[in-house]
């Protein structure tokens, strides 16, 4: 059962961001820092990556540990179970078909957990840059 009133959680939910969080700040900040040129959100490129390079054809999406349902750190609602196990699903789901797609077109998928950006931000920056040197 929910802890919060219905006008509580729509509250809350209404303040989710689907861009500019923490983590793909995170990254983006350590990036530039770096002197590396990308752009953000492009729609023009299959699944609007987070951080797009495009002379290199590499696509990062920075993936919600909740949202994308990592499997170290998702946690299950205890409310509306179908349809979060629906959703979550859905998510993953899109993000194989996003893969998939970009693969195709012989881009570089590169996914990070939010988790992963936010207490291993180095590591995650080698892995983007370890991508962009093939």
């Amino acid at each position: 059962m929910d802890n919060l009133t219905p006008e509580q959680r729509r509250k809350n939910m209404q303040h989710i961001r689907s861009t500019g969080t923490k983590a793909e700040r995170l990254l983006m900040d350590e990036l530039q820092q770096r002197g590396m040129e990308f752009s953000c959100y492009d729609n023009t490129v299959v699944g609007k990556p987070d951080l797009v390079f495009a002379k290199q054809k590499v696509a990062v999406f920075v993936d919600s540990d909740f949202w994308h349902g990592n499997p170290a750190r998702y946690v299950r609602p205890k409310s509306n179970v179908e349809y979060w196990d629906k959703k979550i699903a859905g998510n993953k789901k899109r993000d194989r078909k996003v893969n998939q797609e970009l693969g195709k077109q012989s881009w570089t998928v590169v996914r990070l957990w939010e988790y992963e950006i936010k207490h291993y931000l180095d590591e995650c920056v080698a892995r983007v840059l370890d991508k962009l040197k093939n």
